[in-house]
């Protein structure tokens, strides 16, 4: 019988971190939405320009403290910015580490 070892979590971004992470993954195109965001929230009629202009954005603000998701071992960051029409948008992102990369899981 094997017993997984507790592995520690890694340190949660702050805010000027967070910035410096979106930009390179969003220079980089390391970033996508997942089915959730992307298909099941359609009908809210955020295009994916729209996401890329919010958060190429330098004004952003992270809305709440990041929150660890135990089953995907990753922290996920609501972030408030606007579209391109100026409406206010608010993402929730999840931060991959691993692969430098993250995932629109929510957007409203």
């Amino acid at each position: 019988m094997s017993i997984r070892e507790e592995v520690p979590r890694p340190r949660y971004f702050n805010e000027q971190h967070l910035r410096v992470f979106v930009r390179l993954a969003c220079e980089r195109g390391y970033y996508k939405e997942s089915f959730h965001s992307e298909h099941e929230r359609a009908y809210r009629n955020i295009s994916p320009d729209d996401i890329a202009y919010g958060l190429e954005r330098d004004d952003w603000i992270l809305c709440e403290e990041p929150n660890y998701d135990e089953k995907f071992e990753n922290w996920e960051y609501l972030i408030r910015t606007f579209d391109i029409e100026g409406v206010e948008l608010h993402l929730k992102i999840a931060v991959d580490l691993r692969y430098q990369r993250f995932e629109v899981i929510s957007k409203w």
